[in-house]
């Protein structure tokens, strides 16, 4: 019980970090840097502060989830309603940490792990879990894909190539994305943003195995087109909107990492 206690308070600090990066990728505009800051994302440099009246928030104001129930979800100078997507996301981040060390300990290959080992595999799915959450809220937000959170991303998922030398699943993304390439110059950019082509790079070595990719494909082109038909249906989109399709394929790529096996082998078989 101390694990999960452990992994859930952990949960609600990179809660409350992903509310940073997807507040300033979101809403604070992106001014011409020189030098080394040109290179460093724009959420991973200074202080927190209120996004109303801009005061810098203390430390004992920035307390996952405990600082918004104490002060009533107001902030404590101008006064005024702190979103509640804040203490929403480092709840759903805090139970997300437990359900993934949960599940990963359902899998026999964590089950055959020690020390070091288990805690990479560990730390690195607890990282792609919240990193695919900031990009599809983002997505959702603004219908855009950050590059600093996809090449952060990406650069994570190839280091761990390093360790398991699996350099093939370099071509499932690479070969991922030229399909996303030839979507994206065949409907001219309106059916397939050149994030999704990006991304798309990402979630095939992430996933790796084919089988899995394709599982993937098709949750995110099945729920999208579901997703599609009931928002034109409310009449809350047109069929010449545009709906952000990083989420779908994001979540496509977590179920087919949990469900990939067992999706492919009761539909296919081999």
């Amino acid at each position: 019980m101390l694990v999960y206690l452990l992994l859930f308070i952990f949960g609600l600090i990179i809660g409350s970090f992903l509310n940073v990066v997807v507040y300033r990728e979101t809403h604070e505009s992106k001014g011409k840097k020189t030098g080394l800051k040109a290179w460093i994302p724009e959420w991973a440099i200074g202080r927190s502060c209120c996004p109303k009246c801009k005061k810098e928030i203390k430390w004992y104001d920035n307390i996952p989830l405990l600082s918004y129930l104490l002060l009533k979800g107001k902030c404590r100078f101008c006064k005024q309603h702190i979103s509640s997507s804040y203490p929403l996301v480092e709840l759903v981040v805090g139970l997300e940490f437990v359900w993934v060390y949960w599940l990963l300990g359902r899998f026999a290959f964590f089950q055959q792990m020690e020390g070091f080992f288990s805690f990479v595999v560990l730390g690195f799915w607890l990282f792609i879990f919240s990193i695919s959450l900031a990009l599809a809220i983002i997505d959702i937000r603004l219908g855009i894909l950050p590059d600093s959170l996809i090449i952060s991303g990406t650069i994570v998922a190839v280091g761990r190539l390093f360790i398991t030398g699996r350099w093939e699943f370099l071509l499932s993304g690479l070969g991922l994305m030229g399909f996303f390439l030839f979507l994206y110059l065949i409907t001219q950019g309106k059916g397939i943003g050149f994030g999704d082509v990006k991304l798309a790079f990402f979630i095939g070595v992430v996933l790796g195995w084919w089988q899995w990719v394709l599982v993937a494909m098709f949750i995110a082109f099945l729920t999208g087109a579901i997703m599609g038909v009931i928002l034109i249906a409310m009449g809350k989109k047109n069929m010449k909107s545009a709906i952000p399709f990083g989420p779908f394929l994001l979540g496509g790529m977590l179920l087919a990492k949990l469900f990939g096996e067992y999706i492919w082998l009761s539909y296919v078989g081999i």
